[in-house]
């Protein structure tokens, strides 16, 4: 039986759950240069942005990303999460689906869309009606069987405390029958929606499938939807037994099905059930609300959008039903309107009884916890001032809506500058009383990481980037288009808010990310908290009590990292930064605050200035780092596929040792025979990683790199390493534990995610937008034109007395293919070489000793020479 965790006791104080990892892949090389041409050129930003698409989209069942399975004529195949087959993050293998993948197949179709419409330049055998192909396919992850939902008079919901540890379930906390409470909200759209194809059923995509049927619970190849988390915060995604959205007993066992892990019904009535993740569902949205501004909208998906949206308002409400106050009771039936906290939470699920049975009850819940990165004011303004929201009361809800979430923002800012974690309604998830002192937010109480602490939800930048993009556009087209909406957060106008959150985030971010001289950069990838925010009492404070900590750095990330870069963009832009504004900018003008050591790297420096909130120039320094980060990530991370950079990860280690708690109870089996029995592990209910599959067959790539892990992890045992069981990720003492397995940590993980091919695509695309000017690995003139590109700086001598020779090595130039040397004889300048393809240039032996040359080193960036400045900067140099 699996140990109650210790990790319980000490979720309070815990740290990055991936920062060894993080950092030990902060000095990898990208995994693989590119060697084939790019299809539309890589010149300008919205050309790269065409030719990574291509590499993704259009030929992406080729490369990999897409699955042959796909929603139809007029679609796109199905995206995987990744690539790559061994991978374990949220979903636990690469061709799973996610609704985030889907949403950001839409996002990057209207960016698509405007591109090929709007940038003025040609794109052969492009159209611009991608956006409804997009559109289509991630329809394929709204749920057709949802028997008896639509036809329902109501739909309920029936109490069960959240478990502390996965071992505590199902028997603490089971459900009580004795408390019921109804959805409030349900009503509105039965009446006036037809669901997907018009077959009724909540539009609204769950959040993950198994694309190809690799577990084999759907027939054959096809696209089955499957869930995973079910017990409670401390339930890591290696802890987790997958199962099938629609529950018909034919794996598990003939009585409980795969159910009976989770309850204790001792015959389990064949049935389906999901779960959304709505911020899948408004980056989607969100994407649409561009096309519309962009002018490449299509009507009748702008009209689903909109149903989506309306829809999402399941999403504002308590878990069951319960008011939102700092005192909460359970009262039966349901609180209205009462219950709602206007944020949008972490799910909503739904669920009934299969046609079937006969049986026709259904059930939904809400969700009573709120995190930052959820929340999507972008979508909320957009489905009010672009969209028609059907339901009654739609435009009153997210009105509140609007202007309470970006007074979360206001209420969790850190006085360092980054957003905290969010809120629950509903302490430990079983509406137990707050601790004394705790701060509140209309009624909610501050959680540091909502919802999981294995490891903390709110340790990785990810979901920086993520929510504080959201926050820039609105910030631009707010500026651009104006506010109507009559919002006042705080007190204050929106763009008076939304500046106020920008302008601290912006400026803690361009202070602590760094630019190499060779032309690298780091990021902050994780984040421990201290402190907590002042309770909320009607506008923001400066959160003095309220801090963050660095506690990793990486360069890996590239989804980041592009996330980040198009966040400043959008921030520039409507600041006002003009494209040649950065004229003259150098890498050591950011990351002044820079002050951490990354292991293994030595030219890893702080710049030379800061910024504050206030800054005047800092809107101009976001511009400048957003760009580079966008042209470093290009040449550091493009490859054959599309862009990456390789991983190392030494919780890998959990593959081979994670004990996950199946019921004593319980004894079933996987579809391809794995047993599922107390003393289960994440490999042994996964056998189809080395190739037991009874659905789709796992590539012999895949195969051998668990085999390779594998061999690795043995030796890590063998000298003494050991996952215990007893820890999460996130505690320092299973920190501790993960860092022994060297091996491990060694092997070299290539990842082509799609979400980080879709925040590379969104970051280049959002440049040829905003800044159609600028020119990629090119600085601008100021005054217009732009530079050949920067020089090598830091020309130095080596000298060799042995044989009259002499070294010259100096930085690297960002975007730079060649350099050449030249030295000044007979009143010229005369190049000696123009063919040097690295940073260092030895001359030939036996030069003439005592001999005096002034010698310059040139650098060719984008096809032109830059040789005023090598000329102005030349040195001296004695032969020895």
């Amino acid at each position: 039986m699996l140990p109650k965790k210790t990790k319980a006791v000490v979720a309070s104080i815990l740290t990055a759950a991936m920062t060894t990892n993080v950092i030990a892949a902060t000095v990898v090389p990208a995994s693989a240069a590119r060697t084939k041409s790019n299809k539309y050129g890589d010149k300008t930003y919205a050309q790269r942005f065409m030719s990574m698409y291509d590499d993704v989209i259009t030929n992406g069942q080729t490369n990999g990303y897409l699955s042959k399975n796909d929603g139809g004529s007029g679609s796109f195949g199905v995206p995987y999460h990744a690539r790559e087959e061994l991978i374990v993050e949220a979903p636990d293998y690469g061709h799973e689906t996610t609704s985030e993948a889907m949403s950001y197949l839409v996002w990057v179709a209207a960016m698509h869309d405007n591109i090929v419409k709007n940038s003025g330049e040609k794109f052969s055998d492009a159209s611009t009606n991608d956006l409804a192909k997009a559109w289509k396919t991630m329809e394929v992850m709204i749920p057709d069987v949802q028997d008896n939902f639509w036809q329902a008079s109501s739909v309920s919901s029936q109490y069960c405390g959240e478990y502390d540890t996965p071992d505590q379930c199902p028997n603490a906390w089971a459900g009580e029958s004795s408390k019921t409470a109804e959805n409030p909200i349900f009503n509105k759209f039965t009446s006036v929606y037809q669901g997907k194809n018009g077959n009724g059923g909540l539009y609204l995509m769950h959040w993950l499938a198994d694309v190809d049927n690799w577990y084999g619970f759907g027939s054959g190849t096809e696209f089955t939807f499957i869930n995973t988390f079910q017990r409670g915060e401390q339930e890591s995604c290696w802890e987790t037994v997958p199962f099938p959205c629609v529950e018909e007993k034919k794996y598990g066992n003939s009585q409980q099905g795969l159910k009976g892990i989770f309850n204790r019904d001792s015959n389990v009535t064949a049935q389906w059930a999901y779960t959304n993740a709505p911020d899948a569902e408004d980056r989607a949205i969100q994407g649409v609300y561009d096309a519309i501004q962009w002018k490449v909208a299509d009507s009748s998906v702008t009209a689903k959008a909109s149903e989506m949206g309306d829809e999402l308002r399941n999403n504002m409400y308590d878990k069951y039903y319960q008011e939102i106050s700092t005192n909460t009771s359970w009262s039966n039936g349901n609180a209205g309107d009462k219950s709602k906290h206007y944020l949008m939470n972490w799910y909503t699920s739904w669920g009934g009884a299969l046609k079937s049975t006969g049986q026709n009850w259904c059930w939904q819940i809400g969700c009573s916890h709120a995190h930052e990165f959820y929340q999507n004011p972008l979508a909320a303004y957009g489905l009010l001032t672009s969209m028609n929201m059907k339901a009654d009361g739609a435009k009153q809800d997210y009105t509140k809506s609007l202007e309470r979430q970006l007074e979360f923002y206001l209420w969790l800012q850190s006085s360092n500058g980054p957003i905290a974690g969010g809120a629950t309604n509903s302490y430990k998830g079983r509406y137990l009383s707050y601790p004394s002192g705790v701060p509140t937010f209309y009624g909610m109480m501050y959680v540091e990481h909502p919802v999981y602490a294995d490891p903390g939800s709110n340790h990785w930048t990810g979901n920086q980037v993520w929510a504080v993009q959201r926050l820039a556009e609105l910030y631009y087209w707010v500026k651009t288009k104006g506010d109507n909406t009559g919002v006042r957060p705080g007190g204050m106008s929106m763009e008076a808010a939304l500046e106020q959150i920008l302008d601290k985030w912006c400026a803690w971010f361009v202070n602590n990310t760094i630019l190499t001289s060779d032309g690298d950069f780091y990021m902050p990838s994780n984040l421990d908290w201290s402190g907590a925010p002042d309770s909320w009492n009607g506008s923001a404070t400066s959160n003095s009590g309220l801090t963050c900590k660095i506690t990793g750095y990486g360069n890996t990330d590239l989804g980041c990292i592009n996330s980040l870069a198009n966040t400043l963009t959008y921030y520039a832009k409507a600041k006002g930064v003009k494209y040649d504004d950065i004229a003259g900018m150098k890498y050591s003008d950011v990351g002044g605050s820079f002050n951490f050591k990354i292991d293994g790297v030595s030219n890893a420096k702080a710049g030379t200035k800061t910024y504050t909130a206030k800054d005047s120039s800092l809107p101009t320094a976001s511009l400048f780092l957003a760009k580079m980060l966008i042209d470093s990530s290009w040449k550091l991370g493009r490859d054959n596929l599309g862009m990456s950079r390789t991983e190392h990860n030494g919780s890998m280690a959990r593959f081979f040792s994670q004990e996950v708690y199946i019921p004593e109870s319980y004894n079933g089996t996987m579809p391809n025979g794995d047993t599922l029995k107390n003393g289960a592990t994440f490999e042994s209910i996964r056998t189809m990683y080395t190739g037991n599959c009874a659905g789709a067959q796992t590539s012999s790539e895949c195969v051998k790199l668990v085999e390779e892990m594998r061999a690795a992890y043995k030796k890590d045992v063998a000298n003494g390493a050991k996952w215990s069981n007893k820890y999460s990720a996130s505690d320092s003492e299973g920190q501790a534990e993960l860092a022994k397995f060297k091996n491990v940590a060694n092997v070299d993980l290539n990842y082509h995610r799609f979400w980080h091919a879709g925040d590379d695509m969104m970051a280049m695309g959002v440049m040829s937008t905003l800044y159609p000017q600028l020119i990629p690995d090119v600085m601008p003139v100021k005054g217009g034109g732009q530079s050949s590109g920067d020089y090598p700086k830091n020309v130095k001598a080596n000298y060799n007395t042995q044989y009259h020779q002499i070294q010259f090595v100096w930085d690297k130039v960002q975007g730079a293919d060649r350099y050449g040397i030249a030295v000044y004889l007979a009143g010229k300048w005369r190049v000696q070489t123009s063919n040097i393809t690295t940073n260092s240039y030895v001359t030939p032996k036996n030069l003439t000793p005592g001999m005096t040359y002034k010698v310059a080193v040139a650098a060719r960036v984008n096809g032109k020479w830059n040789t005023t400045d090598p000329i102005k900067n030349a040195i001296t140099v004695t032969v020895k």
